[in-house]
């Protein structure tokens, strides 16, 4: 398991209203990639090479990024199966959580093992050097789906004709895959 099987797993799952297959053993592969790139970071750091261990820690940052959505998107999806009644492509610890919901939405006693403790963290948004983020306007050229920006958040859909406001970063690849032009709103 590698980035870029990630991302196409992520784009799959995407473009599917169905759970795709993965395979039994997905989250403890993810779980070796994790572990490897650490220890592949901490060993460049050892050795003094800080330009690999910062990108060994980015790699490491970006896949759990990528993981997150593709649970995300596949915990909505059980969500839906557990209302529909019939599971399919579940992976590993997913039929769990499968049966879990099944359980709660049936109103049956939920099997504990063990009280869990609920936390919540909160999230801190990193802001650019300059303090804010830099949105422009754009004028959407060509139907658009929901599109992510570096820090996975989605935007979208988006229809030709529309006029909208994007990041910066986002509205410039719209812009070099020419289906957005930059506009200037004067008052």
């Amino acid at each position: 398991m590698d980035l870029a099987k990630l991302r196409e797993l992520l784009e799959m799952e995407l473009s599917s209203n169905e759970l795709i297959s993965l395979d039994d053993e997905f989250y403890k592969e993810f779980d070796s990639l994790v572990k490897a790139l650490k220890l592949r970071a901490e060993s460049s750091k050892e050795r003094g090479e800080e330009l690999e261990e910062k990108l060994y820690l980015a790699e490491m940052n970006v896949a759990e990024k990528l993981i997150k959505e593709i649970l995300r998107v596949r915990l909505h999806k059980i969500v839906d199966m557990v209302f529909e009644g019939r599971p399919h492509n579940l992976a590993g610890e997913e039929r769990k959580i499968f049966s879990l919901l099944l359980a709660f939405v049936n109103r049956e006693q939920i099997p504990m093992e063990e009280e869990f403790e609920v936390v919540e963290e909160e999230v801190e948004e990193k802001i650019p050097e300059s303090g804010k983020q830099i949105w422009e306007a754009y004028l959407i050229l060509e139907d658009i789906p929901k599109v992510m920006d570096e820090q996975l958040r989605e935007y979208g859909p988006f229809k030709a004709g529309d006029l909208v406001t994007l990041p910066r970063t986002l509205g410039h690849v719209l812009v070099q895959r020419e289906v957005a032009r930059r506009v200037s709103i004067s008052p």
